[in-house]
């Protein structure tokens, strides 16, 4: 169903995981830290195959699912690390770009007989033991499903409900310029494996938690717009989360409110963590990128999508994110 060839070495690392996946009588999965729809979705359809196929499986997450994808099939059993190693056959991380990005969960990867890597980023490092990488997915669900497909069995209605998850999430809706035809191929497959489209799209795209509104209103006065209208920002403190009752998943989404102001190239959303460092979104329109942005301060993403964190407070993280977005800028004439 790709909409594009597969190399040679491509194809041989994807039989190669799809054996040692098919030879494993127990897997650990692993989402990344601070978790999305794709990383969840990606790995709880991967865990209800490999349990159709009688494997024993865990999934283990460093935090917590977001409330807001706690409607996923599998998503009460995730677990968190708890300093008991459960040495498993094999350990996959699922679309986590770096070995940092596990968390508190890298022992537990360690540990494993085998280890493998299935993700979308371009920049992962690679890992795993075996490392099933595009770059040019849109979502590693995309990697995920062209795995399914050699599994040679019915995709179940609870996969596709994960994997749709995964791929709408991860594509802005089917709105981001990685959205390609494979993805409505792979769309065209959910829907006939009985996913209820209208459902889980409002749930995802059309739904908001009263906390996530009450931090809109409290961050849209913070709007900055700077480099001539270009680059826009929003803030929040941690005493206007708490006044908020929201947690850091209540954020997600705020940096859009951002980027799709007419005439702004480029975005970021920095609130204020509990231990005094700031956590940056960033977002971008091409030909403006800020996967560069964030590897500099240690973070990292796609280039019109990325993330960090610095040890530097609120308002002083914001001014130097600015100025890097304004260089940006520059670069690009």
């Amino acid at each position: 169903m790709s909409n594009r060839a597969m190399t040679e070495m491509e194809r041989d690392e994807e039989n190669k995981v799809l054996s040692a996946v098919q030879a494993a009588g127990s897997v650990l999965l692993f989402c990344h830290i601070s978790p999305d729809g794709d990383t969840l979705g990606s790995a709880l359809a991967l865990k209800c195959r490999l349990e159709r196929m009688g494997k024993a499986v865990r999934l283990m997450l460093d935090g917590e699912v977001p409330q807001k994808l706690d409607f996923l099939p599998g998503a009460g059993s995730v677990e968190k690390p708890d300093g008991r190693v459960w040495a498993a056959d094999l350990a996959v991380a699922v679309d986590v770009s770096c070995r940092e990005r596990l968390g508190a969960c890298e022992p537990f990867f360690a540990a494993a007989g085998g280890t493998a890597v299935v993700d979308h980023h371009g920049t992962n490092t690679g890992f795993g033991g075996l490392n099933l990488i595009d770059g040019a997915a849109p979502a590693t669900a995309v990697v995920m499903f062209r795995l399914f497909e050699k599994m040679r069995l019915v995709l179940s209605r609870e996969e596709a409900v994960c994997l749709y998850t995964a791929l709408a999430t991860d594509t802005g809706n089917f709105v981001y310029d990685s959205t390609n035809a494979e993805s409505f191929a792979i769309m065209s497959a959910l829907m006939e494996a009985g996913l209820p489209l209208a459902d889980y799209s409002r749930r995802l795209f059309r739904v908001k938690e009263l906390p996530f509104v009450r931090l809109l209103g409290l961050a849209l006065p913070s709007l900055c717009l700077t480099s001539g209208n270009r680059v826009a920002g929003l803030r929040l403190s941690r005493a206007q989360m708490k006044a908020a009752g929201a947690t850091d998943g209540h954020t997600e989404g705020l940096v859009d409110y951002a980027i799709d102001l007419e005439g702004v190239k480029l975005a970021y959303f920095a609130r204020e963590m509990e231990d005094g460092r700031t956590k940056v979104s960033l977002r971008s329109l091409e030909p403006y990128h800020v996967d560069g942005v964030a590897a500099r301060f240690g973070g990292g993403g796609h280039r019109l999508a990325s993330g960090l964190t610095v040890n530097m407070p609120l308002e002083e993280a914001s001014r130097v994110i600015e100025e890097a977005l304004a260089q940006v800028c520059e670069d690009a004439l």
